[in-house]
């Protein structure tokens, strides 16, 4: 048999720029984790780039190793479908990998991620420690984004300087936000806005999946954070931080995190900053700050690029449970 990918694909698009920042701020342990990597569902097809960002929730034990965790479940289950089940006896011709079967397979990803950081925390006796976890899969010309709990995904169109937040906060303010009764100015202040509905190791998901689809154009940009970088600032300001950055992400990403800062937020920063590519390309930029560590930076996407090294050690007792 003859295997056969889908003639003339256009794969010129696939050298994009991102940046990565992730800071303690006025925390002693950063609970933040990130992850960058690409999947190719078969050889000749376009490439699938997977960003995600989870925040160990504050103030509960193990928060780092949650939030680590549970990107590494999620990473797993994407690799599982979207690139290892379909090269198994695959048929005469690969077809490409379509939004469907993308977005079927980002909430697969998040039920696994769920399931697996709930029994690690039940074996382990750790209490309501959880994440929170949004994740972006891009293709050629669109995103789709799946996300439980409060770290939240932004997309700033380029042509007409719009910001629009894709992702809805799992969050007591965030439902009474829906609902009207209270202010987007108020939401960002209200008591109940650290206090996740829905969260990665939660006993139940949403009724309705978390999962948005939208398109792409050359020179938008996407913004995946914590919220200790969103959680301070009306959109309004943050449109207005997007549009004098001109699509520098360095100076964005500075000024987002100082703006947040200057607001009297002391929780972790993250944030991965996207620049969806033009049509012919661009070399491939990554930047990534991790304190107190020094600047990594890295000339090509590596099929896994974690938030954080392993531990040194595995502690018996705390250490999550075999699958």
């Amino acid at each position: 048999m003859v295997h056969q990918t889908s003639p003339e694909r256009d794969l010129r698009w696939v050298e994009p720029q991102y940046l990565v920042r992730s800071e303690l701020n006025a925390r002693e342990n950063n609970e933040d984790s990130f992850a960058a990597f690409v999947l190719t569902p078969a050889p000749g097809q376009n490439p699938i780039y997977v960003l995600a960002v989870a925040d160990g929730m504050g103030g509960h034990a193990y928060g780092e190793l949650v939030s680590r965790e549970a990107l590494r479940r999620m990473s797993l289950a994407l690799l599982e479908e979207l690139t290892v089940q379909p090269s198994i006896n695959p048929p005469k011709e690969v077809l490409p990998v379509t939004p469907a079967e993308i977005e079927k397979a980002l909430i697969n990803a998040l039920e696994q991620a769920n399931a697996h950081v709930k029994r690690m925390v039940e074996a382990n006796k750790w209490g309501k420690a959880g994440s929170t976890l949004v994740v972006a899969a891009i293709g050629e010309n669109n995103a789709i984004a799946v996300n439980l709990g409060d770290s939240p995904l932004f997309h700033y169109q380029c042509r007409t300087g719009q910001l629009t937040k894709k992702t809805e906060d799992h969050t007591v303010a965030g439902v009474l936000l829906r609902a009207g009764l209270i202010s987007p100015e108020l939401a960002p202040y209200h008591e109940g806005r650290s206090r996740l509905e829905f969260f990665v190791g939660c006993p139940s998901l949403p009724g309705e999946a978390p999962v948005r689809q939208f398109e792409l154009a050359p020179g938008d940009l996407l913004l995946l954070c914590s919220d200790g970088v969103s959680g301070s600032l009306l959109e309004g300001e943050m449109a207005e931080i997007f549009s004098q950055a001109q699509g520098n992400l360095s100076a964005l990403a500075d000024g987002l995190l100082q703006a947040a800062k200057n607001k009297g937020e002391t929780d972790n920063q993250t944030l991965i900053l996207w620049r969806h590519p033009e049509p012919k390309g661009r070399s491939l930029q990554l930047q990534t700050t991790i304190q107190p560590r020094e600047t990594v930076r890295q000339d090509s996407f590596s099929h896994f690029f974690p938030g954080k090294p392993p531990p040194q050690k595995s502690d018996p007792e705390t250490a999550p449970p075999e699958d």
